[in-house]
């Protein structure tokens, strides 16, 4: 008679056990997500307003806005120039006038860029809300790290430094 050996079953996790290890894991990676999602996120939008502008009383007072952002983007092609509205009623024909367009003025060079190349955009004005202009940056007359001028009519802010 031949003698019959029992072969022990394979012991395989449960499902619960599995979770159990996977739990842990799965909220550690989340928690390096959101450590570095908060500390490498550069996006200008999402950022506070940009201290490296001075504020400009008068032209607060003239047309009701507040610069708060300048940066040569698109690997050089523009000029991104962002404000934000502080008088929804002096800032609603800011721009949209040859008079009330911002010129940008390359400190090291003299070259003027303006916005008559690209234009504004039409907008509901809102109080507090961030808008932006793009500039063509012809011949990369802006670089980051020069020095602009921005210029309303006879009103400017010199020595900003280009992001």
């Amino acid at each position: 008679m031949a003698e019959t050996q029992t072969v022990p079953p394979v012991a395989r996790p449960s499902a619960f056990s599995i979770l159990r290890l996977f739990i842990p894991t799965i909220l550690l990676l989340a928690l390096i997500g959101v450590v570095a999602y908060q500390q490498f996120d550069l996006s200008p939008a999402e950022k506070e307003v940009d201290t490296s502008i001075p504020i400009s009383p008068e032209i607060e007072e003239k047309y009701g806005i507040r610069f708060t952002y300048l940066a040569v983007t698109a690997n050089g092609g523009m000029v991104d120039l962002r404000y934000r509205v502080i008088d929804v009623e002096k800032a609603k024909n800011f721009g949209h006038y040859t008079e009330t367009s911002p010129m940008l003025i390359a400190e090291d060079t003299g070259t003027t860029i303006e916005t008559t190349i690209m234009g504004f955009h039409n907008h509901r004005v809102e109080p507090a809300r961030i808008y932006y202009v793009l500039y063509r940056n012809t011949g990369n007359a802006i670089r980051p790290g020069g020095k602009v001028t921005i210029a309303i009519g006879d009103l400017t802010i010199s020595h900003i430094l280009a992001k």
